[in-house]
């Protein structure tokens, strides 16, 4: 059953509304300038869209009949793959994104509850906007007229419904395209900064005070800092100049520089890939940020220390329940060396979900185990239930050397025992040491029955047992080595 709200909005009087003054142009011209995957479009020109979930065959007329798999239906409406078409370039993805957009001005140019979604309508909005004069330009009159109608007709609906949207990375999607439909639409000093006051609401609950997003996920990182960077290139165009704006995105640019491993990839932890490198870096490059990378992140939870060719990321903060992201790779530490990743967490797994459980343990991060219990409780959905109450990092130099003394009680509850980790990197990066420690603190818990220490290597990596059995040997793919040795057994103390 619709909402009063709702009725409203499917009625013709609203409809009326928001067509009373139809837009006839842009003022301005908006560009989209982040870079485009060619690969999916010529997958599109072929029939089929690829996304983070997967693909789906994409029909000549995909608005008759819409994909039903997860997450398929928001990002065809959303409109993010015409940057894929333009950057593939020539007349048959020129005419491929144009008959998509027409086709979608013929069928779903009024109100819906799902496709005009706060969310979805401001991917849209600043996809279009952005893109326009690739697949629009060269447009007879009738689908210009219809288009900028539209335009007009979204802006306005999203305006008056911004509220409405979902907090977090949903509620920026629907900013950047609020942002960019001002810009060239030529709105009021006065409507930007009303709209910045909002938007500056919703960063100091998404952006913590060293730069990371509230998720810890190095993904939602690139996801919100590309948001940020398509808003300001809208103020910039609208000739208001706001400082703040930039410093947030300068420190989070730093933030990203901290998840980054050598090869330009992003560190594996809550629920992310490895990324595109060539997108990273054409981001970093736009964010036009001259802070250095920060190597410790209180605040996110995570430390990194480089020495020599060897960089070190871990995770040193507890499972944040934003955005469903959540890991419990509590304390577990990716490793790489020059371009190559040698220790590593399992990341996740977008295209296939029946992984999802399995990747969210802390078993299939590089992080100590008992019991094969994860260190904090992860929902299905990556929602965190039980966390631990403490997790407490030091850093420190000796001797121009490295140390992070770490600690959690997630186990505490389950086992009546605390971790403790230490972390030691020589300054020549080639020594690398790992104590773990277990205290039990009498509390009431299950007889622990075992603690394993697992480090998971990259598939790349080649290995073989040596020293009888008491070491292991570690091939990159470049030919150097690595000795891995166990000086004892773990102990309970």
């Amino acid at each position: 059953m619709r909402t009063l709200k709702e009725l409203y909005f499917a009625s013709p009087i609203y409809s009326w509304r928001l067509t009373a003054k139809p837009l006839l142009g842009f003022t301005a011209r908006l560009s989209d300038d982040l870079p485009g995957n060619t690969a999916i479009a010529r997958a599109i020109l072929d029939g089929r869209m690829t996304y983070a979930s997967g693909s789906f065959v994409l029909d000549a007329d995909p608005w008759i009949k819409e994909p039903a798999e997860p997450g398929a239906l928001e990002h065809l409406h959303g409109f993010s793959w015409l940057r894929d078409l333009r950057d593939l370039g020539g007349e048959a993805a020129r005419l491929r994104a144009r008959d998509l957009v027409n086709g979608w001005l013929a069928r779903h140019d009024e109100w819906d509850a799902l496709l005009w979604r706060p969310d979805i309508l401001g991917e849209r909005l600043s996809s279009w906007i952005g893109n326009y004069d690739f697949f629009g330009g060269s447009a007879d009159d009738e689908f210009r007229a219809n288009f900028f109608q539209s335009i007009g007709r979204q802006y306005r609906h999203l305006a008056g419904d911004i509220e409405a949207s979902v907090p977090g990375i949903r509620r920026l999607l629907a900013a950047k395209g609020l942002f960019a439909a001002m810009a060239v639409i030529g709105e009021s000093t006065g409507k930007f900064t009303e709209a910045l006051h909002w938007l500056y609401r919703e960063l100091d609950r998404q952006v913590l005070a060293d730069g990371g997003h509230v998720s810890r996920s190095p993904a939602m990182q690139v996801a919100v800092l590309a948001d940020l960077v398509e808003i300001r290139k809208a103020l910039r165009l609208a000739k208001y100049d706001d400082m703040a704006l930039g410093e947030r995105i300068s420190i989070m640019t730093s933030m990203l520089r901290l998840l980054r491993h050598g090869d330009g990839g992003l560190a594996l932890f809550n629920h992310s890939t490895e990324g595109e490198v060539w997108f990273i870096n054409s981001l970093i490059a736009q964010a036009e940020a001259r802070r250095k990378s920060s190597s410790s992140a209180p605040e996110s939870g995570f430390e990194r220390l480089v020495a020599g060719r060897t960089c070190l990321i871990m995770d040193t903060g507890k499972p944040s329940p934003a955005e469903r992201s959540a890991h419990a790779g509590i304390l577990s530490f990716e490793l790489s060396v020059g371009k190559q990743r040698m220790i590593v967490n399992c990341g996740a797994s977008p295209t296939d979900p029946k992984w999802d459980g399995a990747l969210r343990a802390t078993a299939a991060h590089s992080a100590l185990v008992i019991d094969d219990r994860n260190a904090a409780e992860i929902g299905v959905n990556g929602v965190p239930g039980t966390r631990p109450e403490h997790v407490r990092a030091v850093r420190s130099k000796h001797d121009r050397d490295m140390l992070i003394e770490v600690e959690h009680d997630g186990y505490l509850p389950t086992h009546g025992l605390k971790h403790f980790r230490r972390v030691h990197l020589s300054y020549t990066g080639d020594d690398l040491r790992v104590e773990d420690r277990l205290l039990y603190t009498g509390d009431p818990g299950d007889v622990p029955k075992e603690a394993c220490i697992r480090v998971h290597l990259h598939p790349k990596v080649r290995t073989s047992i040596i020293q009888n059995g008491s070491a292991a040997l570690i091939r990159l793919g470049s030919g150097s080595g690595w000795r891995l040795c166990c000086d004892s057994a773990l102990a309970l103390n």
